[in-house]
């Protein structure tokens, strides 16, 4: 019964999107909020990632949708597993040398490079998202996949989408910024994570959306705002769709007689009656210890992180405000959880 009353609500969305950020280990709170929706009969249509958050896109738009959640948590489980025996073996060479150049105990102990996580390898981080991944899946086009890379030779973001592309598994890892990974070629360019958001979803006709924005880190905004990126881009998102809908309601009331002149037909042209209802989730907000969270794979702290994600959908898609339609005034609404607090719709 919950999930039939979940199918019915969502009903009046054409498009369910789902927006995917970067993080590196944080990736992991993604992965448990996707197995939340999936749970709750909630199904996106279009995933835009970036970085750890299109290593999620791909593994969720490459499998049938019972085994998504299972691929997610297969692929976690070992990426935790690699990266826990690669940072034991970097260890134990590290303190070898050191104790084969004389250090003493203290100098030992001192040692930065006792401190440092090792990261999982191109051709190993290849080889997971190879045996998680169905492309042929990902390129039929029953869900639009967007993965954002940065062309290094121009500094220009670039959109590598299965609506104009065939989508591989080097285009994953040319969005995929884990520390350590060399850039990835295509078509003779270099390119390097980190660069998608929710913007990616405006390269399409209007449609009455619900999009699920997940962050595994987003700074907190500052007094005047403009810190977070997401925060930024979902303003200007709802700017421009506010506008459209001003532009409507005003045609609305303008005579038939005047809608016919050019100036006002160009105008009229840029309206929109569609909404979009936005549910921002944010894991940390925080930027302390920030590098040491990113690179910790352990299992403890990837299992922490999913059971966050869950918990934050779950508490989400219970609340009963975030389906309401919005004012028609309104183009944009915006809903926000950050580290399980909710804050007041905008």
């Amino acid at each position: 019964m919950a999930h039939a009353r979940s199918e019915n609500s969502l009903a009046r969305f054409e498009r369910i999107a789902l927006v995917l950020s970067g993080g590196g280990a944080l990736g992991a709170y993604q992965a448990g909020a996707y197995a939340a929706l999936e749970n709750g009969g909630v199904r996106p249509n279009w995933i835009a990632g970036t970085a750890i958050g299109a290593v999620n896109a791909a593994i969720i738009a490459g499998n049938l949708p019972h085994e998504r959640s299972l691929r997610l948590r297969q692929f976690w489980q070992e990426l935790s597993r690699r990266t826990a025996i690669r940072a034991e073996a970097g260890l134990g060479r590290r303190v070898r040398r050191l104790f084969e150049r004389g250090a003493s105990p203290r100098q030992r102990a001192a040692e930065p490079a006792l401190r440092e996580r090792s990261v999982i390898p191109a051709g190993e981080l290849r080889d997971l998202i190879h045996d998680a991944v169905d492309f042929d899946r990902v390129n039929a086009g029953s869900v639009r996949v967007t993965l954002g890379a940065v062309n290094l030779a121009t500094g220009a973001e670039t959109y590598f989408d299965n609506d104009r592309h065939v989508l591989t598994l080097d285009h994953v890892l040319a969005s995929t910024a884990l520390p350590g990974m060399a850039p990835v070629t295509i078509e003779r360019q270099s390119y390097a994570g980190a660069a998608v958001s929710v913007a990616a979803l405006d390269d399409a006709r209007p449609a009455d959306t619900l999009c699920f924005v997940i962050d595994g880190y987003d700074p907190v905004p500052g007094a005047r705002g403009g810190i977070s990126r997401s925060a930024r881009e979902i303003a200007a998102l709802r700017r421009n769709h506010d506008l459209r809908r001003m532009i409507a309601l005003l045609g609305e009331r303008l005579p038939a007689s005047q809608r016919g002149e050019a100036d006002i037909r160009k105008c009229l042209a840029e309206a929109s009656t569609a909404t979009m209802t936005i549910l921002h989730l944010v894991h940390e907000g925080n930027a302390a210890e920030l590098a040491a969270k990113v690179g910790d794979f352990s299992m403890a702290a990837l299992m922490q992180r999913w059971q966050a994600g869950e918990s934050d959908v779950q508490t989400s898609l219970a609340h009963p405000r975030w389906l309401a339609p919005s004012p028609r005034r309104l183009g944009v609404v915006v809903h926000e959880m950050r580290g399980g607090v909710a804050a007041p719709p905008r």
